[in-house]
């Protein structure tokens, strides 16, 4: 019986296809992996949250900026590319299978005898010498496997996987450090409202003094210069208004920025300060002991070097030989029809070896070398970094923890300083000069004394950072 030649192979083809769909249907974890190699961690999913009502939380302000930073779903979509990219290394232990068709016309004599043998149509009258032009149709499945490469797939697939899973602590990183970029924006703007509110007060303690200078100058118990003096003064503190009110803005825009907030969102601060916090750690060891474990530059940076040496690796193996076996089935006919008669098939196996590639294989293993060994030396400038960041991080919260106590005495000490010194001014014994540095120095303390509570908590938000808290 003839039919379609087609039909076969497209059902084949057809057949093939299901079986591949079924097998990417099923989640990558549901079979464990055909080598050892840690596994890839999976990035959490990048939803968008929507924009917040009510008053914003420190805590709800960190949830977005993890659910909607460009720079976090961009290294998302890193980690499911590295992902592929394993998946694709992992490739080389499947069979491989394809399904073509051909056609030839020709009458070179060895062509047209090997296509009329492959037809099956050879007869003693056959004038092998002059034959007629010969048409082939032929539609075959081809398909090989690889059965030894030296550990190169094994190496490469575990390369990849190690690659995947330091571009997914690369995004822990990047969660990392954002996590103390809103802290220390949020304090930023806490500290910055309450500066607005100590330049109000400066402003309206100076305005309050001026206008009494002047009814005093209009009666003539005070001089043109201290009015003046009054006004210099005015102007400083207003100036330091607006300075403070400008702040507050650039810190908003900044949170703005970190939260990948829309052009019309408003953002409405708690204006309560979150609950105190000491801080990761007590101590500089338990810092250190504690950002060596978790912090997530370290643990890519293991990672990429494991990498690397696989690569090493799978370059070395190339020396090796390599055992492939592949098959074939199809048929040959003079007309696009089929016939069970005319179907053939191939089975083999081939060893392959290099003797000799111009030194190919040598300078590809030794530049896997050298990328492994500045993996390494990374390794070691990340390690080196982190235990400064640490370090560093423990001496300005101490500083910070120190400063507070320091400036709450200092600003003491000038509220009553101002206090006795607006009263020596007023009975005519405290020269304008006495007094507005007196105020002067009240604004500064004031001054001081937020900017030390508040790099208490940014300090402790660096804390947290150095040691990997929001990884």
């Amino acid at each position: 019986m003839r039919f379609s030649r087609l039909a076969p192979v497209l059902a084949l083809a057809i057949s093939l296809a299901a079986c591949a769909r079924a097998r990417h249907g099923e989640p990558r974890e549901a079979a464990p992996p055909p080598h050892s190699a840690p596994p890839v961690p999976a990035p959490e999913p990048a939803p968008t949250p929507a924009a917040p009502s009510g008053p914003l939380t420190l805590e709800r302000a960190i949830t977005l900026a993890f659910g909607r930073n460009p720079n976090l779903r961009a290294a998302a979509e890193r980690i499911e590319a590295a992902r592929a990219r394993a998946g694709e290394a992992a490739s080389a232990f499947y069979p491989q299978v394809a399904v073509r068709s051909s056609y030839v016309r020709t009458d070179n004599p060895a062509q047209a005898f090997g296509m009329i043998v492959s037809q099956r149509r050879f007869s003693p009258t056959l004038d092998v010498n002059d034959p007629d032009i010969t048409e082939n149709y032929r539609s075959e499945v081809v398909g090989y496997i690889n059965l030894f490469r030296g550990g190169q797939d094994w190496a490469n697939e575990s390369a990849a996987i190690h690659g995947a899973r330091a571009t997914a602590l690369e995004r822990s990183a990047i969660r990392n450090a954002l996590g103390e970029a809103v802290v220390s924006t949020w304090y930023a703007i806490l500290g910055a409202r309450e500066q607005v509110e100590v330049a109000r007060a400066s402003v309206q303690a100076v305005e309050s003094e001026l206008a009494e200078a002047r009814k005093r100058f209009e009666a003539g118990a005070l001089l043109k210069s201290d009015v003046l003096s009054l006004e210099v003064r005015l102007a400083a503190a207003r100036e330091g208004h607006v300075r403070a009110r400008n702040a507050v803005q650039t810190a908003v825009e900044g949170l703005r920025l970190l939260l990948a907030a829309a052009s019309g969102e408003t953002l409405e601060l708690d204006p309560r300060p979150p609950a105190e916090d000491a801080g990761p750690a007590a101590t500089l060891q338990e810092a250190l002991g504690r950002a060596a474990r978790e912090r997530p530059e370290i643990q890519a940076a293991a990672a990429l070097a494991e990498s690397r040496r696989l690569e090493m690796e799978a370059e070395r193996a190339a020396w090796l030989p390599r055992v492939d076996a592949f098959g074939g089935w199809g048929y040959d006919h003079y007309t696009y029809e089929w016939d069970h008669d005319q179907d053939n098939w191939t089975l083999g196996v081939v060893v392959e070896m290099d003797v000799f590639n111009g030194f190919r294989t040598v300078e590809r293993a030794r530049a896997a070398e050298r990328r492994l060994g500045e993996a390494r030396a990374l390794q070691d400038k990340v390690r080196l970094e982190i235990e400064g960041e640490v370090k560093t991080a423990q001496l300005a919260l101490e500083d910070a923890r120190e400063r507070v106590g320091v400036t709450e005495k200092s600003l003491a000490a000038a509220e009553e300083a101002l206090r006795l010194v607006g009263e020596q001014y007023k009975a005519g014994t405290a020269t304008v000069t006495r007094y507005l540095e007196a105020e002067a120095a009240l604004a500064d303390a004031r001054s001081r004394a937020i900017a030390a509570r508040y790099d208490v908590r940014r300090a402790e938000g660096r804390m947290k950072k150095a040691v990997g808290f929001w990884k």
